[in-house]
């Protein structure tokens, strides 16, 4: 034997002696991604850390290694008498030799096993070097694609919460996953190792949950069914760059957007996927999109809550989800808290099936300029916080379950237009300050429990087009102030508790449609300037459950563009003037009334006479252009006996 054998030999013996019982965490990547999961395994190698912070084996394993050391030399290496000597050891012998000296390293069995070991069938392996192969995660092995992929998902499933998602092989992010990774093969195929693409590669990956989240097969614009990879721009789900997914839809008004916007850089900045049949949640990996500015989806069958991911995208600016059936808290504390969004616009989450309260964090959100929570469930009180708000243009919270009190900081909100808290709980007084809104176009307070009066402020707001305070309590008269409120459209004051007289000061608001001061407890008599021809847009007039007194005034029928007169159940007297021919005939009627009958309610009143046949005469188009279709009076004769208190010929219902 000689020397090199020898040292050989040497090599091996101190491998066998020397070999660890466990994987330690260099010998091999069992700790690396497994080829099968997502999940790192944890290394089962004790390490501790020295005084200088670095890693170590224990120092057990240390002392041991020295000793082997000491033994391997004492055996192996050549005395100083002569170097042949080694050559005269029986290699067998000395082992047993070692095994007697060395009892506690148990080189070798000191008894047989109890089955001998079967013959090799096949040459030994020869004794590994250090491996230059590249690991499972290295970026030049051919596995590595599929499982740098995976932990890049697991990675976001991390942060937005869906890890136990990965287990289900039928939820969005298993789909997601299984197809994401198939590109691993295409041609080019995807490429998980070049930093500069791992956000785009998660970007990709978050679009395909959604895609499978909202059912994309059943999409009106960008399903692709089957996932075909082939399929040409305008699709989901292709194997084109994702920033050309988005279809172009054309939209109701005759222009047209494109579902899917990105950046320069890759980077979806809007996704528009309004009206596209679009069923089941909005998946969490939503957050993976954290240049996005907008999301809207409208008009679709979106459940479940809104993730809470949404707080990851710092830049969006509006979320539209309106007319959907999802629910949950609407302002959850990672959105709308005090880490929450700060560059939110516009904030859309109408007609679903919300609940909770409005925070007082809501007040950091002073970019907001449309906040629409209509039709939800939502309760509490309007936080003071609002006013913070000051760039809000239109706030939108009927057919809610709010209460409390309108805060007089909402009369800091100098943008705003649009407000409308029909159908809640609010009670108390409209606060002075909130007519410093000079701006506002649309007060709809209706349906509530306010009390107090109006102010004559009211006057104040001259771009009022809708001002709706219906059904509260309110006292008090209607302000003469609001004379000036000259692009007034729609006045709805019925079912409230005012007194006074009807304004005069209504004939100056030549733009004015509708007219509702019914069910209250005005006293007077009808102004004739409510039927001045300088008042061409008038259609609906009702002021009919009141006290009012007095005649009918001569030129009722000269309102050119009347439609609707109800002025039953008052205290009026006199008789029915004559119409003159061409009055009253209900002309140029827009189209949402064309398929309406005209109405003139006088019954329930002390108006006497006969009706003139004039009035007859554009019953049901006698007259052509006449549309009276509903004609209602006392014409019905008492019970006790006698004339009926009108005499009508062509009335539709005759009362007592």
């Amino acid at each position: 034997m000689g020397v090199k054998s020898a040292g050989a030999a040497l090599l091996a013996v101190k491998a066998i002696l020397s070999s660890p019982t466990k994987y330690s965490a260099s010998a091999n990547r069992s700790d690396a991604i497994d080829s099968g999961g997502l999940r790192r395994k944890r290394s089962n190698v004790n390490y501790r850390s020295d005084k200088q912070g670095q890693l170590g084996l224990s120092e057990s394993s240390s002392r041991r290694r020295l000793s082997i050391d000491e033994d391997l030399q004492r055996f192996f290496l050549p005395t100083k008498e002569g170097d042949g000597i080694i050559d005269e050891i029986d290699m067998r012998e000395l082992l047993i030799q070692m095994n007697l000296y060395l009892p506690s390293m148990s080189v070798m069995t000191q008894e047989p096993t109890r089955s001998s070991t079967p013959a090799p069938t096949k040459p030994p392996s020869p004794m590994p070097t250090e491996s230059l192969a590249p690991t499972l995660t290295s970026c030049e092995n051919p596995g590595t694609c599929e499982n740098r992929l995976r932990d890049q998902i697991y990675g976001v499933s991390v942060r937005v919460g869906t890890v136990d998602a990965l287990d289900d092989p039928n939820s969005p992010q298993s789909r997601a996953s299984a197809w994401i990774v198939e590109e691993c093969g295409a041609d080019p195929p995807i490429d998980p190792c070049d930093v500069s693409l791992l956000n785009l590669n998660e970007q990709r990956y978050a679009l395909a949950v959604m895609y499978f989240s909202l059912n994309g097969d059943d999409w009106n614009a960008g399903a692709n069914p089957g996932q075909d990879p082939s399929a040409p721009a305008g699709q989901w789900m292709s194997g084109l760059n994702y920033c050309d997914w988005g279809a172009d839809v054309a939209g109701e008004d005759g222009t047209s957007y494109n579902q899917l916007v990105c950046d320069e850089f890759g980077n979806v900045l809007n996704l528009n996927l309004q009206s596209n049949n679009m069923v089941g949640p909005i998946a969490p990996e939503i957050g993976v999109l954290k240049y996005l500015t907008s999301y809207i989806s409208f008009f679709n069958a979106q459940s479940g809550p809104i993730p809470t991911s949404l707080g990851l995208i710092t830049p969006l600016q509006t979320f539209d989800v309106e007319s959907n059936n999802m629910d949950g808290d609407l302002f959850k504390p990672e959105y709308s808290g005090p880490s929450g969004l700060k560059e939110i616009v516009n904030f859309r989450a109408s007609l679903n099936n919300f609940v909770g309260t409005i925070p007082t964090e809501i007040g950091q959100w002073t970019k907001l300029q449309n906040l629409w929570f209509a039709d939800n469930e939502l309760t509490g009180t309007l936080p003071t916080e609002l006013g913070n708000c000051a760039d809000m243009g239109a706030f939108l919270l009927y057919s809610n379950k709010i209460g409390g009190t309108l805060p007089t900081e909402l009369g800091n909100m100098n943008s705003l237009t649009w407000i409308d808290m029909e159908d809640n709980d609010v009670v108390g007084t409209i606060p002075e300050d909130f007519y410093s809104n000079l701006d506002l176009e649309q007060v709809i307070l209706k349906s509530n429990a306010l009390t107090g009066t109006l102010s004559d402020r009211v006057g104040d707001l001259t771009s009022l087009t809708t001002f709706w305070v219906s059904f509260n309590e309110l006292t008090g008269s209607i302000p003469t102030s609001i004379g000036n409120c000259v692009n007034l459209e729609e006045l709805e004051l019925q079912n409230n508790a005012l007194t006074g007289s009807i304004p005069t000061e209504f004939g100056n608001i030549q733009t004015i449609e509708f007219i509702s001061v019914e069910q209250n407890e005005l006293s007077g008599t009808i102004p004739a300037q409510l039927f001045d021809p300088a008042l061409g847009a008038l259609r609906i007039l009702y002021v009919n459950n009141n006290k009012l007194t007095g005649q009918i005034p001569e030129n009722y029928g000269q309102a050119p563009r009347l439609k609707d007169l109800w002025m039953n159940d008052n205290l009026l007297s006199g008789t029915l003037p004559i119409i003159a021919e061409g009055e009253f005939l209900f002309l140029d009627m827009p189209f949402f009334f064309t398929q309406c009958a005209e109405e003139l309610l006088i019954n329930n009143n002390d108006i006497t006479g006969v009706v003139d046949e004039s009035l007859c005469l554009i019953r049901n188009n006698t007259v052509p252009g006449g549309q009276l279709g509903v004609f209602h009076a006392d014409c019905q004769p008492p019970a006790s006996g006698g004339p009926p208190q009108i005499q009508c010929s062509c009335c539709t219902a005759c009362f007592e």
